[in-house]
C-alpha cells in the first residue's frame, strides 16, 4: 500500500468522485479541489508528490495558468492533465505549461491508476538515483572526488594519481580544514605496518605538485608547524 499525497482538481464532483474510486485500492492519499483559489490554498498547507488537473475550471484555460503557478512552487513534482480538451494545440500548450502527461476524458480508470503510479514510480527512483549520486561525489571548493570512479578533479578537471595519492585525497576531502599528524594520515590511508613519517612528507609533496599551483607556496595542503596536515579548500590560510 501507497501513503503519497495527490490532489486531484476538477470542477465536476462526478469526475472527482470517479478519479478518487479509480485510485483508492492504491493506498494513496487523495485531496481534491475545485478551483485555482482552493489549490493554491491547500499546497500551502500540504507537500504533494502528484497533482491531476483539469484544463477548464472557472475559465476556459485556468489548469493551464494553474500547472504554471505550481511549476514555479514546485518544479519537480509531476503534474498530470485529465481534460476533455482534445485538440493538438490543447495538448501542447498542456505540456509546454508544465504538464507531464495530458490524459482525455472519457479515461479508463485502470489505464489512468497504471499512469499514476507508473509517474509515482519513476519520480522515487529519479530522487533516489539523484540522491545516490551526490552521496558519491564529494565537492570542497574548487575540488571533486567521485567515490564510485576514485577521481579526483580540480575545477572540473581530472587530476591524475596513483592509488596511495587517491585514498590521500579521499581522507583530506572527507576531513575538510582538520588538522591532521603524519601518524593519522597513515593511520588512515596505509592502516598497516610500522609509521614511516617520511613517507607521508615524500606524498604530500607529490599532492602539492599535483592540486597546487604554486607547490612551493601550497595554499590547499598546508603544514601546520609541530602538528601535521591540512586541507583547506578554499585557499585560505587562517590555519598556517
Amino acid at each position: 500500500m501507497r501513503n503519497e499525497k495527490i490532489l486531484v482538481v476538477d470542477d465536476d464532483p462526478a469526475i472527482r468522485r470517479l478519479i478518487w474510486k479509480s485510485l483508492q485500492s492504491t493506498g494513496l492519499l487523495i485531496y481534491q479541489s475545485d478551483s485555482i483559489e482552493k489549490t493554491l490554498e491547500i499546497i500551502e498547507r500540504v507537500d504533494f508528490h502528484l497533482f491531476l488537473l483539469d484544463v477548464s475550471l472557472e475559465h476556459e484555460n485556468d489548469g493551464f495558468h494553474l500547472a504554471q503557478l505550481i511549476r514555479e512552487q514546485q518544479p519537480l513534482t509531476p503534474i498530470l492533465f485529465v481534460s476533455g480538451k482534445k485538440s493538438e494545440q490543447d495538448i501542447v500548450t498542456g505540456l509546454e505549461s508544465g504538464g507531464d502527461y495530458y490524459i482525455l476524458k472519457p479515461f479508463v480508470p485502470n489505464v489512468l491508476r497504471a499512469q499514476v503510479i507508473n509517474t509515482l514510480n519513476r519520480t522515487e527512483q529519479l530522487l533516489t538515483s539523484s540522491l545516490k549520486k551526490e552521496e558519491q561525489l564529494i565537492v570542497e571548493g574548487i575540488f571533486s572526488f567521485d567515490k564510485t570512479q576514485y577521481r579526483f578533479c580540480k575545477q572540473d578537471k581530472i587530476v591524475d594519481m596513483t592509488s596511495k595519492e587517491i585514498m590521500m585525497m579521499r581522507f583530506f576531502m572527507e576531513n575538510p580544514n582538520q588538522v591532521f599528524s603524519k601518524e593519522q594520515i597513515y593511520a588512515n590511508v596505509w592502516s598497516d605496518g610500522e609509521i614511516d613519517k617520511n613517507l607521508i612528507t615524500v606524498y604530500i609533496n607529490y599532492l602539492r605538485n599535483k592540486i597546487e599551483d604554486n607547490p612551493k607556496k601550497p595554499v590547499f595542503l598546508q603544514t601546520i608547524w609541530g602538528i601535521g596536515y591540512s586541507f583547506n579548500p578554499d585557499g585560505s590560510d587562517k590555519l598556517a
